[in-house]
């Protein structure tokens, strides 16, 4: 038991010291452009933080709604759009006509 033990802790270890593993490296190098929002949160570590520096604190308060869209559906929605390049990526909803987009 004891060996079987060490051996874990041991295979742990060794794991983490060969550096973190990602689900996706090109994922992750696609996140380092402040442009493109590829994953959900931003990155892996979750920050929800933007480097982006159109809006400020000066001019934060004079946003404006610029398009809206109903899909008919009176709760929330989950997910949020992903912009990779010049796509905006958005979740879609399915009504009683068909997938709205």
């Amino acid at each position: 038991m004891r060996n079987v033990l060490f051996a874990t802790c041991f295979g742990a270890m060794a794991t983490f010291a060969a550096g973190a593993a990602t689900a996706n490296d090109e994922l992750s190098k696609m996140s380092q452009n402040p442009k493109d929002w590829v994953m959900p949160a931003g990155n892996y570590e979750n920050q929800r933080y933007s480097k982006l520096n159109q809006i400020t604190a000066a001019n934060v308060g004079k946003l404006q709604v610029a398009w809206t869209f109903s899909t008919g559906v009176l709760r929330g929605h989950e997910g949020g759009p992903l912009i990779v390049g010049k796509h905006d990526v958005r979740p879609h909803a399915v009504s009683k006509q068909g997938l709205c987009s």
